[in-house]
């Protein structure tokens, strides 16, 4: 087993950002680093300071749906295991190497009950029968008669003719785990289409302070006479 080694965090992990999010991130450090760090009397290495990871996240450059945003404490505990506690500097590669740390990647469960909700346009929880039997014989690959009165046996959870899709698909991988090793594309291209995630609250603006011989209170519009 490989030893890890901090100052080079990235020797046996591939990052999981796509290439144009790797090089906003590299360019970010490299307009915002300073050659402040010393490694056994070597060049100096160009490093941000703690404080910066915090800045540069504050920039909410990844969607919610994709990226974790930890708190203080989880960035300061990732900066202990690259034992920068002390000198709460950290290099390129440290940088990368905790942000991609973040990185949610999609959940296949998550994302089929998102599939059935799509067919589900009443937001009833549930689809009928003859709903799932036109989904599956008219989507993707589709079934055949055989494999879709099979489907509807298993899917049948509550046995009221209903389909409760919940949880269909948590009967699912409760029978057959293995399906957790697929590996799953989130629905939603467009993350801020997705409705399983909720929008970022909007800033709202300070109330102005009133100053002497003002009120706060608003002002009706008043006709002349």
């Amino acid at each position: 087993m490989a030893v890890f080694d901090v100052f080079n965090p990235l020797q046996n992990v591939t990052p999981r950002f796509i290439e144009e999010q790797l090089s906003e991130i590299i360019e970010w450090f490299d307009e915002n680093s300073k050659p402040l760090l010393i490694i056994d009397n070597g060049e100096p290495i160009n490093v941000i300071t703690v404080e910066k990871i915090k800045d540069f996240l504050d920039l909410k450059k990844f969607h919610r749906r994709d990226f974790h945003y930890p708190s203080y404490a989880e960035i300061m505990n990732e900066v202990e295991k690259l034992k920068a506690g002390i000198i709460r500097m950290i290099t390129k590669d440290q940088f990368i190497y905790m942000l991609d740390k973040w990185i949610l990647m999609p959940d296949i469960k998550h994302e089929l009950k998102l599939a059935f909700k799509v067919f589900d346009t009443e937001k009833r929880n549930f689809l009928e029968t003859d709903d799932i039997k036109v989904i599956v014989t008219t989507h993707a690959d589709v079934y055949s008669e055989a494999e879709t009165r099979e489907l509807l046996r298993d899917a049948n959870v509550r046995g009221d003719g209903n389909v409760f899709y919940e949880d269909f698909v948590e009967s699912l991988f409760n029978v057959a785990p293995e399906l957790y090793q697929l590996e799953a594309q989130y629905l939603y291209q467009n993350p801020h289409e997705d409705p399983s995630v909720l929008p970022e609250p909007e800033e709202t603006a300070p109330t102005p302070i009133a100053t002497e011989g003002e009120s706060n209170m608003p002002v009706k519009d008043q006709k002349e006479s």
